[in-house]
Parts: structure tokens; C-alpha cells; sequence
């Protein structure tokens, strides 16, 4: 976003914490829940009216889930798909709909729908959903509107400097698709190639995932009381 404020762009930004965002005399802040679909058309209407049309939209909603697969949480697993999947569907559907002069939408996902992963699960399950309607979409629209992803590195290990910068810099230059750094088309490739590393890739998160359950059940320290 200070890529954009910095180049004089003028910027509408919605977000479920609008506050820790810096106040800029080029940037409007509005309060949204990405899982509610008024909330996001409200977002939508209000950029037309303060921007006059929409010429880039950026689609980075998510609600991140690690190690939760196992968990029986309905009101979760619902938030979660309609954080992940649900809201930026319609959100498109609002913006193609409404915008029939075409724009240019980049969607910024991670790397981890690629892949089974273990312990992204129910997040990867999710953003795979969307992805599916993304690519599926992308060809039945009209030539006026421009789909670009920015694939990110897997939650936790993601830049946010760097990851700017690709998104830059497919407003620039659009582009199917990006990566946030070079080894992740690397790794793609590879995959590709010699599929067998996939089962090592597996073996890997499986120990990160054991890893992190052991954290989780391990019993405070001595000196360390429940007491908050």
C-alpha cells in the first residue's frame, strides 16, 4: 500500500482492523468483516464513489488455521470459508458485475493450495476452493478484465516487503501469475519433474506439525503459574 501511496495513487482500503493502519491524505479506511457480503459491497460502492471507478482491485482476505484439522468447530470451519472462499468470490461477482468497462483484479494466495500440507488442512482447503473458482473465472469473463496472482510463501515464512513489492509490480506489468521469490517456481518445477519430492515435502510438515502439537501439550515450567 505505501508502494501505491508513494506513486500519488489514490487508495480505499478495507480492512477488519482499520485503525493500525497510517492515516494518509490519498487513503480511506473502512471497517469490514471479509466474511459478510454487505459489508463488502458496501466497500465496493464506496470506492466508486470516492474514486470515481475502480481501476485495481487487490484481493489479500484470509483467515489463517494451522494444526486445527483435527478439531470439530463448526462456527469455525464456517468463518473460514467465508473468509477464504466465499467473500472474495462475491466480491468478483460484485465487481464484474457492477464494473462493466473491465479492471484489473490481483489476487494475492499462498503457495500452500498447491500442495497437500499437513496441518493446513482446512486452510489450504479453502483457499483451494477459491483458487478453483479463480482459474475457472478468469477465462468466462470479457477481455476487459485482467486476472493476476501474486503466489506467497507459506504463512509465517511470507516477506510482506517483498511480497509488496511483486504485487507492485503486477500493477505495473499484469501477469498470470508471480511468485514472492524465485525458488518457489524453482520448487514448482521441480515437483513437476520428480513428483516423488512431494512425499518428502510431506514428511517434512508432518514432523512441523508433530512438532508444534508437542509444544501445545506440554506443561508449564515450574516457575510458571495459570494465573493471568
Amino acid at each position: 500500500m505505501s508502494l501505491l501511496l508513494g506513486e500519488g495513487a489514490l487508495v480505499v482500503v478495507g480492512d477488519i482492523n482499520p485503525e493500525v493502519i497510517p492515516n494518509h491524505v490519498n487513503l480511506q479506511k473502512y471497517k469490514i468483516d471479509p466474511c459478510k457480503p454487505d459489508q463488502i459491497e458496501r466497500l465496493i460502492e464506496s470506492a466508486i464513489e470516492t474514486l470515481d471507478k475502480i481501476d485495481i482491485f487487490i484481493i489479500n482476505s484470509e483467515q489463517f488455521s494451522y494444526a486445527e484439522d483435527e478439531k470439530e468447530n463448526w462456527a469455525g470451519l464456517k468463518y473460514l470459508f467465508q473468509t477464504n472462499s466465499l467473500g472474495p468470490i462475491f466480491a468478483i461477482q460484485r465487481l464484474t458485475n457492477l464494473i462493466s468497462v473491465g479492471l484489473h483484479i490481483i489476487l494475492v494466495s499462498s503457495e500452500v493450495s498447491f500442495y497437500p500440507t499437513p496441518g493446513y488442512g482446512l486452510y489450504g482447503a479453502s483457499k483451494h476452493a477459491f483458487d478453483y473458482f479463480w482459474d475457472s473465472y478468469r477465462k468466462q469473463v470479457g477481455k476487459n478484465f485482467h486476472f493476476s496472482r501474486v503466489v506467497a510463501k507459506t504463512p509465517g515464512n511470507s516477506n510482506p516487503s517483498q511480497l509488496a513489492k511483486k504485487v507492485f509490480r503486477s500493477i505495473l506489468r499484469p501477469k498470470h501469475s508471480r511468485y514472492e521469490s524465485w525458488n518457489q517456481w524453482f520448487q514448482k518445477k521441480s515437483f513437476e519433474i520428480f513428483p516423488f519430492f512431494l512425499f518428502f515435502r510431506s514428511l517434512l510438515y508432518e514432523f512441523l506439525l508433530k512438532v508444534e502439537k508437542k509444544k501445545k501439550n506440554l506443561p508449564l515450567p515450574h516457575n510458571q503459574s495459570n494465573e493471568t
